[in-house]
Parts: structure tokens; C-alpha cells; sequence
């Protein structure tokens, strides 16, 4: 070998380890940042609201091919060529991307839109269903980010081969690689046959593919939004890029280049600032339930039963006589209570209403059933006796185990939903058709005022979502805002309900449980 073969020789291999060092050293910290929101996601009991184990698993299984590398061959080929097709990359700017979301979902997620027949059907084979992969569901669905880590060069030559070799590009296999792609993100899970091959390059093939995809997904009655992370490239810079970008933008999908907002793709490093910087970037991680809470709550009946049951507030050993609804709300409350952990924190600071309706059937079921517990906390509640709002804080905090907390607005005012006068869309008339008339006033009223409307009743809030979505003719139209609470809370009821099956009030149907549901 010839001095100057060995000396490019030894430099090629001292690339190779400096690359892999460096590899190694991001690959750590990146891994250490997802071990860290794991730790963070537990603290706040919220490890499993975010799907984070594959995109974690991922960056492990990279991380011990890259451990395999540093002892491999510097010179080697093969060697330099996987460590500059790393995915890590890639990882990085998803992660990246992620942290710049609210409300994180998942990430990874496939999502479905048709099946299409392969060229094997005649034969007998299943068809094949159509998808898109996105790499981040956010916003609690309401988004999905896209990343592409491909280069203006990269894309620059799809272009042409797109245009000038289309014919010989074609697959006609069908089968596309499910992992992640290091060199541009893009095409990672793509399940098109050769009909949808046209000469189109991959980011627009991607955008479509989403846009079809996210038409048949609702969230809150709308589709969710596609947004295309692209840190490699520049918008402004090259005109055929420039055209890629338009053509991604016509289907919908928002694009946030290099030149939009500058992306680090590098984990930070461990010092007390960053620290502190973390915390605050994973608090907008986590997902909120009350972020589209108006500043008034419309309070459904069941949610006024399960403010004043005796299950809320007092430890109730079971009795034989109970109903297993009872029982089973008697063990959730005691892995997690309902007040403090949920209902507290979604009415707290807000103006509490219910509907005239709503209140009567809530008085009618604690004055047949309740106890003389339930009955106090129902005066209480609504301001059937003579206190101001501290007082009835007071008041109540003395008939429960749990804290009253100070920006809870007591009592709840009544308001009349006078269907009448309500100006809503027309769909609402098909939604009001297979309501009851007290769901009529409570979930009507909402929606007329345009406020939150507070319900554990999940199968109304359901056939209201549904009947919206099918009437509704574009995302301009949509339907009340509802949220629902995660469990019910009946009253306990009284052992002689048992020759009538009512040992309990206040139970979502749909649930199974027995006793009213206060919806009548």
C-alpha cells in the first residue's frame, strides 16, 4: 500500500470513529431526554396518556447498533456507509418537532383510510388497506406532524427522477419497508401500489396520503390538521423546492421549514437551566383537558349528582344490597378520587350553570333517595340556603373528607333553556329529534351558548357526536362542546330500593350501571 492510500486510509478511519462518537454521544442524550419524560409522565400519573414506548424502543435498538459500530471496522465500507445512514437523525428531529407540540398523543401512529385490492386478489388474497404513517398525533389528536429530515439535494433529485424516469421507477410489489427512513423521514410506511406512482415525489405522495387519511378521522367534529416538519430545507431558495412546498400546501397541510422556524435537531445538555426548561417544555407535553373549557360550565344532572353523593365525599364500605354499579364506583374512588383529581380541577375558577331541568330531576332524585349527607350538600350546592359563596364552601367542606377548593363557584345558578329562542344550525334539530326532553335542555342550551357542557353521560354525548358528524356538511359546522367525565358517582340509595332494582341514582347507562341516570 502506497503512503498516500494508507494515509487517506487512516483518515477515513478516524471520519469513521469521531462519527460514531459523536453518534454515540447524541443517541445517549436523546435517550436520556425520553427517559426523563417517561419519569415526568409517572410523577404526574400520566404514563398512560402519551404512547411513548415504540418511538423509545426505537431509539434504543439505535443506540445498540451504533454501541455494535464503534467495534466494528473504521474502514470498512459497509461500516461508513451505516453510520452516515444512521436513523438517529431522523429521531432526533422528531423529537425535536414533538417538543414544539401541545397535548402529545403518540407517536408513530398509522392511520387508515380504504382497502384496495393488490395484484394478487383474482388469486384469492385480502386486499390490502390503504394508510398513512404520522410521526406525532398532538394537540389530543387534533394534529399530526409529519418529519422529513430529506435534503434540498435529496429532494432535487426525486424531482427529476420523477419526471424523467418515472416509467422505470415504478414498483409494482406493492410492499413498502414499515421502519422509519434515516435519510429523509418520508417515505417510512407508505402502502401504495404502482397506480399511485405517477411521477408525484414522495413528500406530495405523503401529503396526499394524510389528507385521505385525517378525512376519516374526527376530533371534537372536526378533521385533524396535517403539519409537515421539514428542518433541511429553505423555502424562498429554489423554485422547484418552492413548487414541492406549494403542492404539499394545496392539499392542506401546513409546512414549517428551516427557514419558518429554525429546528434544533441536538438534545440539550444537563445543567440547572435546562433542567428547569425541560420541566416546563413537558408541562406542555402533557395533555389538558380543560385547555377548550369556556369560562362558564354548563353542569349536566349527573355531574350535580356526583358533587353531592355520599361516594365523593365519604369513605362507604360495600354492603350486600348495593348495586354492582355502586360497588365498583366504591373501589374507583378509592384508587383515585373523583372530587380532587378531576371535577374540582375542571369547574374550579369558572361560572357554574345548570338548566332548570337539569336541577328539578337532581332535587327529585336526592329528595327519593338520598341521605340526609347528600340532601345537606344538595342545599349547598344550589343555593338553597342563606350563605354567601365562602359560606357555602365552608358549608360544604364540613360534609366531605376532602378539600373545598377556593375558586370553586358556589352555588351553581339555574338558567332556562328556552328551546324556543335557541338560534343554533339546522343540524341541531336532528340532534334534538332523538334526545329526551331534559338532555334536550341541558345539551341544547350549551350549544345555543356556545359554552363547555360538563356530563358523565357518555352514550348521549356520543349519539350527539355522531348524528353532528354525519349531518354536518363542512368543518364550519360543528356541535356543543362536551366533556366527559372519566366515571360516574351515584348516590348510595336506601336498602328498600332493592325490592324496585334501585340501590343507586345518578349512573351512566351506557356503563351497565343500574339505578336512574338522571336524564329521565
Amino acid at each position: 500500500m502506497s503512503d498516500p492510500e494508507r494515509q487517506e486510509q487512516q483518515s477515513s478511519s478516524e471520519n469513521s470513529t469521531i462519527l460514531v462518537e459523536h453518534l454515540l454521544k447524541r443517541c445517549h442524550d436523546l435517550l436520556n431526554e425520553l427517559e426523563e419524560f417517561t419519569a415526568f409522565l409517572i410523577d404526574h400519573k400520566k404514563e398512560n396518556a402519551v404512547e411513548l414506548r415504540q418511538f423509545r424502543h426505537s431509539v434504543a435498538s439505535e443506540l445498540k447498533s451504533l454501541e455494535k459500530l464503534s467495534n466494528a471496522d473504521p474502514t470498512a465500507e459497509r461500516t461508513v456507509h451505516t453510520l452516515r445512514s444512521s436513523n438517529l437523525p431522523f429521531y432526533n428531529a422528531v423529537w425535536t418537532a414533538a417538543k414544539s407540540c401541545t397535548s402529545l398523543v403518540t407517536f408513530n401512529k398509522r392511520f387508515y383510510w380504504d382497502a384496495q385490492p393488490t395484484r394478487d386478489a383474482k388469486r384469492g388474497a385480502q386486499p390490502k388497506r390503504r394508510s398513512a404513517l404520522v410521526d406525532i398525533v398532538a394537540q389530543d389528536g387534533a394534529e399530526w406532524v409529519k418529519v422529513s429530515t430529506i435534503t434540498e439535494t435529496r429532494l432535487l433529485f426525486e424531482l427529476a427522477k420523477a419526471g424523467w424516469e418515472c416509467a422505470d421507477s415504478a414498483d409494482d410489489s406493492g410492499e413498502e419497508d414499515e421502519k422509519w427512513c434515516s435519510l429523509d423521514g418520508a417515505h417510512a410506511g407508505r402502502e401504495n401500489g404502482k397506480d399511485d406512482d405517477d411521477g408525484r415525489v414522495e413528500l406530495v405522495k405523503l401529503a396526499e396520503d394524510l389528507k385521505k387519511a385525517a378525512s376519516c378521522v374526527r376530533v371534537r367534529y372536526h378533521h385533524p390538521t396535517v403539519r409537515f416538519v421539514l428542518p433541511k430545507l429553505h423555502a424562498g431558495n429554489v423554485p422547484a423546492i418552492d413548487s414541492i412546498l406549494d403542492a404539499i400546501r394545496a392539499t392542506g397541510a401546513k409546512i414549517q421549514c428551516a427557514s419558518d422556524s429554525p429546528i434544533s435537531t441536538t438534545p440539550t445538555t444537563k445543567d440547572a437551566d435546562t433542567k428547569s426548561s425541560l420541566t416546563t417544555t413537558f408541562s406542555h407535553l402533557l395533555p389538558h383537558p380543560f385547555t377548550h373549557f369556556t369560562s362558564t360550565l354548563n353542569i349536566d344532572c349527573t355531574i350535580l349528582l356526583a358533587l353531592v353523593s355520599d361516594l365523593s365525599h365519604l369513605p362507604i364500605s360495600p354492603e350486600p344490597w348495593f348495586h354492582k354499579a355502586i360497588t365498583r364506583q366504591i373501589e374507583l374512588e378509592a384508587r383515585e378520587h373523583l372530587l380532587p383529581s378531576s371535577l374540582y380541577p375542571a369547574l374550579g375558577g369558572r361560572d357554574l350553570v345548570c338548566t332548570k331541568e337539569a336541577a328539578k330531576r337532581m332535587r327529585e332524585i336526592v329528595g327519593c333517595i338520598g341521605t340526609p349527607a347528600e340532601k345537606a350538600r344538595t342545599n349547598v350546592v344550589m343555593g338553597n340556603v342563606e350563605m354567601g359563596p365562602r359560606e357555602l364552601r365552608e358549608e360544604f367542606a364540613r360534609c366531605s373528607t376532602h378539600t373545598v377548593p377556593a375558586d370553586l363557584e358556589l352555588p351553581i345558578r339555574e338558567v332556562a333553556a328556552e328551546g324556543d329562542k335557541m338560534k343554533l344550525p339546522a343540524i341541531a334539530q336532528k340532534v334534538a329529534e332523538k334526545l329526551t326532553a331534559i338532555n334536550r335542555s341541558v345539551f341544547l342550551y350549551g350549544w345555543n351558548e356556545g359554552i363547555t357542557t360538563i356530563s358523565s353521560n357518555r352514550t348521549v354525548a356520543k349519539l350527539i357526536e355522531t348524528t353532528v358528524e354525519e349531518e354536518m356538511e363542512g368543518e364550519q359546522e360543528g356541535g356543543p362542546h362536551v366533556w366527559l367525565c372519566g366515571t360516574a358517582r351515584s348516590l348510595v340509595g336506601k336498602e328498600k330500593g332493592r325490592g324496585v332494582g334501585r340501590s343507586g341514582a345518578g349512573n351512566n347507562d351506557d356503563d351497565g350501571d343500574g339505578g336512574h341516570d338522571g336524564h329521565g
